[in-house]
C-alpha cells in the first residue's frame, strides 16, 4: 500500500512469509523508516482492531508537542495542522477531512487512532511518498529502502553473499543487539531498524551446506533466513554492505565474527571499571541538523556545547568523552554501539531545535513489555530497559538544575533514537531559540549555564549510577 503525492513511483512488493510460532507471541509493533531515523511503536488491540498512539507515531518525526482540550486534540507537523476529536472517525489536516478508518479514542489522556490511519496521516502531513506494508506493519517514508542481491558460490567451500544497497552493520555486537539467531541448520538475520526489503521470497541452492534462502516480513521486522546442513559463520565487509555466510570451520568459535578494532581488551587483561560520561554532539558531517539563520546550524552548536559540558565535568573530577571531536557524521546505531562497547556510565545527547523555547530534557520511552525485558539477550530497541528508572531520575535532576539557572525547561519521555538502544542511563538535552533571538542556542553564556546544570546533575546522581563493569 502506498501514499504518493504524485501517484507514481517504484512499487515494492511486501513479502510476508509465516515463521514458526514461538511459545510466547512477541509484542505487536509498527516500525517506521525515514531518511533520518527509524523507530518502533506498540500496536494495541481495541475491539479486535489494531490501534496506535498518535504521539508515538509523530513525535519522533520532529513534530510540536500536542495540545488538548477535553475531547479535541491538535498537533503541527511542518506547519501542517492535524486535529482529532475523540469518538470521531474523521480528523482534519489543514481543515480538510481525513478518514481515520475508525474512531479516534482517548485513553489515559493519550489519543489513539486505527492503524489504518497511518498511511493517510503520514502521506498528507509529510507531503511525500509513503509505502505501508500493512500486513507486516512496516512504514517507509520516502525512498528509504535498503535492497539486497544474493550471490551463491558452489563447490568445496560454498558461500552465500548478500550485498545491500546501504550499510546494515552486522558486526558481532550488532548481531547480538539486532537478534541474529543461529541453529545447526538455520541462520536467521532480523532487521528491525534497517529498512530491508526484497522481491525475493525463496531461493533453493540444493542439498548441501547452504540449501535455501528466504525473505519475509512480520511484526515490524524483516527476516533473511538461510537453511542448510551445517552451522554457518557470518563475515561482514568493513563498509557494512556485504554479509557472507559460509560453513563454520572446525576451529571457529560459536560466535565467529571477530570483535571490531578498538573493542574490549584480551581475556585476562582486567582493569577497574571507570565512571565516565559519553557526550554525543548530534549530527555532523553532511548531516547539518536544524538551521538557525545565516550559517548557524545544529551540528556546530552541539559540538561547542559538548566541549563545554566536558570541561564542566572534568572540573568536577568526572571523566568525559565526546562521540565526535570534529565535523564528522555517525549513524544513530553506531553512536549507541560505541557507547555500549566502551561501557559508558552515562550517555548525554545534545541537540538544538525549533520550534519552542528554553531547554527540553528527554528521557527514553519504552512500552511496558519492553521495560520488562530480562536476561542476557536484549532486543536492540529495548536495550535501555535495565536503566530506565535511572535515566528518568537523571532527566529529573538535570531539569531541576536548569531551572535553578533561570531557564525555561520542558521535560518529557519520548521515543528518541538512540536512547532506547543504550544500556546505561541516557538522556537528551535540546536547546531551543528565544522568541526574539534565533541564534540564542549558540550564546556562550547560555551554553555555559546549560553545561553547568548538566554537570551538577551528574555529580548528584553519580553514586546512584556507579561505574559500569
Amino acid at each position: 500500500m502506498r501514499w504518493s503525492k504524485t501517484g507514481a513511483g517504484l512499487a515494492v512488493v511486501a513479502l510476508c512469509c509465516a515463521l514458526g510460532v514461538s511459545a510466547a507471541a512477541p509484542e505487536q509493533q509498527l516500525t517506521v523508516y525515514t531518511a533520518q531515523t527509524s523507530y518502533s511503536l506498540p500496536v494495541v488491540d481495541h475491539g479486535g482492531k489494531p490501534y496506535i498512539f498518535v504521539t508515538d507515531l509523530l513525535l519522533p518525526l520532529g513534530t510540536s508537542r500536542p495540545t488538548a482540550k477535553e475531547k479535541d486534540w491538535r498537533i503541527s507537523v511542518n506547519k501542517t495542522d492535524l486535529r482529532l476529536t475523540a469518538g470521531k472517525d474523521k480528523g482534519t489536516i489543514n481543515k480538510q477531512a481525513v478518514d481515520l478508518g475508525g474512531k479516534a479514542l482517548l485513553e489515559n489522556g493519550r489519543f489513539m487512532v486505527p492503524m489504518d490511519a497511518v498511511l493517510p496521516l503520514l502521506g498528507r502531513l509529510l507531503n511525500t511518498t509513503v509505502d505501508f506494508h500493512q500486513t507486516a506493519r512496516r512504514v517507509f517514508v520516502g525512498d528509504t529502502f535498503t535492497r539486497f542481491t544474493v550471490g551463491f558460490k558452489n563447490g568445496d567451500q560454498p558461500a552465500l553473499i548478500l550485498t545491500f544497497s546501504q550499510p546494515v552493520r552486522a558486526s558481532r555486537s550488532h548481531q547480538e543487539k539486532r537478534g541474529v539467531l543461529t541453529h545447526p541448520d538455520t541462520t536467521t538475520l532480523t532487521f528491525t531498524k534497517d529498512p530491508v526489503v526484497s522481491e525475493l521470497k525463496t531461493q533453493q541452492y540444493g542439498d548441501g551446506a547452504i540449501q535455501s534462502l528466504s525473505f519475509s516480513e512480520e511484526n515490524g521486522t524483516a527476516f533473511v533466513t538461510v537453511s542448510g546442513n551445517k552451522p554457518l559463520q557470518l563475515v561482514q565487509s568493513d563498509d557494512g554492505r556485504t554479509i557472507t555466510l559460509q560453513p563454520q570451520a572446525p576451529d571457529v568459535s560459536a560466535t565467529p565474527i571477530p570483535t571490531q578494532p578498538g573493542g574490549p581488551s584480551a581475556e585476562g587483561q582486567k582493569r577497574a571499571p571507570e565512571f565516565f560520561v559519553m557526550i554525543d554532539p548530534s549530527h555532523g558531517g553532511n548531516d547539518k541538523g536544524a538551521t538557525f539563520g545565516g550559517k548557524l546550524v545544529e551540528k556546530d552548536i552541539t559540538l561547542r556545547l559538548a566541549r563545554e559540558v566536558r570541561r564542566e565535568l572534568e572540573e568536577r573530577g568526572i571523566p568525559a568523552r565526546l562521540l565526535r571531536e570534529s565535523d564528522t557524521d555517525l549513524g544513530l546505531d553506531r553512536r549507541a554501539e560505541i557507547t555500549n562497547e566502551q561501557h559508558a556510565s552515562v550517555y548525554v545527547a545534545l541537540h538544538a531545535g525549533r520550534p519552542g523555547k528554553g531547554v527540553r530534557v528527554y528521557a527514553p520511552l519504552l512500552s511496558d513489555a519492553q521495560q520488562q525485558q530480562t536476561g542476557r539477550f536484549l532486543p536492540w530497541e529495548a536495550a535501555q530497559s535495565g536503566a530506565m528508572s535511572r535515566s528518568q531520575n537523571l532527566a529529573r535532576v538535570v531539569s531541576e538544575e536548569l531551572k535553578k539557572k533561570g531557564l525555561t525547561v520542558a521535560s518529557m519521555a519520548v521515543v528518541l533514537r538512540p536512547l532506547n538502544n543504550i544500556t546505561t542511563p541516557a538522556i537528551a538535552v535540546e536547546l531551543a531559540p528565544d522568541e526574539n533571538d534565533l541564534q540564542s542556542p549558540d550564546n556562550q553564556k547560555r551554553q555555559a549555564n546549560v553545561a553547568t546544570a548538566i554537570a551538577s546533575a551528574i555529580v548528584q546522581v553519580r553514586n546512584q549510577i556507579g561505574a559500569r563493569q
